[in-house]
């Protein structure tokens, strides 16, 4: 199956990040990619219940931060984001795939003070 970069469904998630879905039809695995500058989230910290997420850089910088401490990624790195761990970043004008198993879907998705 393809879906072409045009057909991806654009969403502003914050004024820092762009996202752009890739809707498979599977539920076990989901893409999207995204371009983020700045902070994300925007405050507190973010956690996805039932999805691992992974960032693979395409290009930019960032530092996340997550309850295992501080990394440093940037183009060619990948970073898994497990489900129930909270994490936040700061961004450099990331652009990044995000593949997530199972797809990534918004009533997983908690945001914490």
């Amino acid at each position: 199956m393809l879906i072409k970069k045009e057909n991806a469904r654009e969403k502003a998630n914050s004024k820092e990040c762009t996202v752009w879905e890739y809707d498979f039809p599977s539920k076990s695995l989901g893409f999207a990619t995204a371009k983020i500058n700045g902070r994300y989230p925007e405050k507190g910290k973010a956690m996805n219940t039932i999805c691992d997420e992974m960032y693979y850089v395409i290009s930019g910088e960032a530092v996340v931060h997550t309850a295992d401490g501080e990394f440093k990624i940037k183009q060619g790195d990948a970073f898994l984001f497990e489900k129930n761990k909270w994490y936040w970043v700061e961004c450099k004008k990331l652009f990044i795939a995000l593949p997530t198993a199972p797809a990534w879907y918004f009533e997983q998705y908690k945001q914490l003070e």
